[in-house]
């Protein structure tokens, strides 16, 4: 059965995940649609863990190298021109 994504903006996104992932137009959504269908799947608890594991394994890295956090996390503009990422993928 066949998906016709009329919308400029969700064509566009699809085509950078695909061209940042090396993965063929079908590939990026059913990536991105079980990724997020998995996010349900998890229990709140299981959310709250990791995100408490995390959070934990960062202390432990700013400890270690002796850095302070940030006072404002980064834009994920930001994020992606520090990878080299822009509108067309990796630069």
């Amino acid at each position: 059965m066949a998906l016709n994504i009329k919308d400029p903006e969700t064509e566009k996104a699809v085509r950078l995940l695909a061209r940042r992932r090396g993965l063929s137009l079908t590939e990026a959504v059913r990536m991105a649609v079980r990724s997020e269908l998995g996010k349900e799947e998890l229990s709140e608890d299981e959310k709250a863990r990791r995100v408490a594991a995390a959070h934990e394994r960062m202390a432990e890295f700013y400890k270690k190298y002796n850095i302070k956090p940030a006072k404002r996390s980064m834009t994920k503009e930001e994020m992606d021109d520090i990878i080299g990422y822009d509108e067309n993928g990796m630069w």
